[in-house]
């Protein structure tokens, strides 16, 4: 199986996000839609890195969370919140 190693990383940092975001923002939506528009525009502004297998998967996550990858994500997600809550469209 082919797998975007950002993708994996957006859905598994999206709810810590979120949650330290509606710390200060409390008016942030949660629903289903404007957490997929957040994941959908942020996974755009990130560099794809495929994988195909688990060694390669896990591979990729020890390098990506020591060149701040996670880092790049948090941004990335963080910057998908401001637009979808400035712009929501459920």
């Amino acid at each position: 199986m082919i797998i975007n190693y950002p993708e994996v990383a957006v859905k598994e940092l999206i709810d810590e996000v979120l949650d330290s975001y509606i710390l200060k923002n409390p008016s942030t939506c949660r629903c289903e839609r404007c957490r997929n528009d957040i994941m959908a525009l942020a996974l755009n502004n990130l560099p794809v890195k495929y994988v195909v297998t688990d060694h390669g998967r896990i591979y990729t996550k020890a390098v990506y969370d020591q060149i701040g990858g996670k880092a790049q994500v948090i941004a990335a997600l963080t910057s998908a919140i401001q637009i979808v809550q400035k712009n929501p469209r459920h």
